[in-house]
């Protein structure tokens, strides 16, 4: 598990687009341990990067969103 800082360390963001991308509701708002620290999965780690890839290239917010949750197909 990783606080909010290690996972935007780790995925090369600033802890304050991680916050950016709760409010977009592109990224889910974790459980908070018993100190109030956000406590991050593999999971998380791995849609962040996914969603700070495609902000990267350049496709817009509203439609990050929509790949993201697309199916496979």
């Amino acid at each position: 598990m990783l606080r909010i800082g290690e996972l935007a360390t780790y995925v090369g963001v600033t802890t304050r687009t991680v916050r950016f991308y709760h409010q977009q509701g592109l990224l889910d708002e974790p459980q908070r341990n018993t100190t109030g620290y956000r406590l991050y999965d593999g999971e998380a780690v791995l849609r962040l990067s996914r969603v700070v890839a495609l902000a990267s290239a350049g496709v817009p917010l509203a439609r990050v969103h929509e790949l993201l949750d697309a199916s496979q197909e």
